[in-house]
């Protein structure tokens, strides 16, 4: 009697161990996504950052052009 007891306890505990799986394969998905997402995100940022200086590098070097020219 005590050993179908123990085979029911552990069903119930692969049970709960298949449940368990399946959610932490969830959270597996979407913290891929967030994580996808943020570096979509950096990504985005840098190129940004990157117009920003050569907008200004840009108008530093028109600038100078202009002040030469100016002295000419």
């Amino acid at each position: 009697m005590q050993a179908l007891s123990d085979e029911q306890q552990m069903d119930r505990i692969e049970q709960r161990i298949d449940r368990l799986e399946v959610r932490i394969d969830g959270f597996e998905a979407r913290v891929a996504g967030e994580f996808a997402a943020v570096r979509s995100e950096a990504r985005a940022d840098f190129r940004t950052l990157i117009g920003v200086l050569l907008a200004m590098f840009m108008t530093m070097i028109l600038g100078f052009a202009g002040i030469l020219i100016q002295g000419l």
